[in-house]
């Protein structure tokens, strides 16, 4: 039998688009080459008028299931804070070491109505730490009684994404490398009727918090530069 050329330059175009895929396909992980992520020691207990509260009844809402989260995450953290004027907020961060195709960052505007959460209001807002602009969302749920904002954001790398085609990009360019890269979401939440009041306090609390981690951790945090500025001011 004889094939059509034009049928034979398709299959061998196919032939090498598999085998470019394959020679470019990422097989080094970025964690193994930096130090390694530890939440609990990396993120203060206490910081610019800011305490770990023990003992607390609030529930912070889970990323997913507890057999999700172990499978996607390699680490999380969650913890409540209140302030010297007694304002409270809940802190929830998700690391993963490997943000390949199937192990992907949940965001809180999935996983807080897959609880049963309202999601009445998402906006991107630029946030303003150790004088870089960062990227955050912004969420406004509720829960029967229980008014819920939100402010997050994610990192991948080192890099602040923020729609899934950012986030996809920053992975090609790190798959370009031959690496696989590792990925963070942090999430800020308060529970108040007022959200606007929340949405600054909660902007407060970043500020403080990241001007608060070691130098050399802060790209991994919040995607800001170890030599940043000392004094973080808060978002609009």
């Amino acid at each position: 039998m004889v094939f059509p050329l034009k049928n034979l330059l398709l299959l061998a175009l196919m032939v090498a688009s598999a085998a470019l895929a394959a020679a470019i396909r990422p097989t080094a992980s970025l964690a193994d080459e930096r130090p390694t992520i530890d939440l609990a020691a990396m993120v203060p207990g206490a910081f610019g008028g800011w305490r770990e509260q023990f003992n607390v009844a609030v529930q912070i809402v889970d990323p997913e299931q507890q057999a999700t989260i172990e499978e996607i995450y390699t680490q999380t953290l969650t913890r409540n804070y209140v302030h010297s004027d007694g304002y409270r907020v809940m802190l929830s961060i998700a690391y993963g070491k490997n943000q390949s195709d199937n192990l992907q960052l949940h965001k809180p505007e999935v996983c807080y109505p897959a609880q049963g959460f309202k999601l009445e209001k998402v906006e991107r807002v630029p946030l303003n730490l150790l004088d870089q602009s960062i990227a955050t969302t912004r969420l406004e749920t509720h829960l029967g009684q229980r008014f819920e904002p939100v402010t997050y954001w994610t990192v991948v790398g080192d890099h602040i994404t923020t729609t899934g085609i950012d986030k996809k990009l920053t992975e090609m360019r790190y798959g370009l490398r031959g690496r696989v890269p590792d990925g963070m979401l942090v999430r800020v939440s308060s529970i108040d009727r007022d959200s606007s009041r929340a949405h600054r306090i909660q902007a407060e609390f970043a500020a403080a918090m990241v001007a608060a981690i070691a130098p050399e951790n802060r790209a991994r945090f919040a995607g800001v530069s170890p030599t940043s500025g000392a004094r973080a001011t808060t978002a609009p």
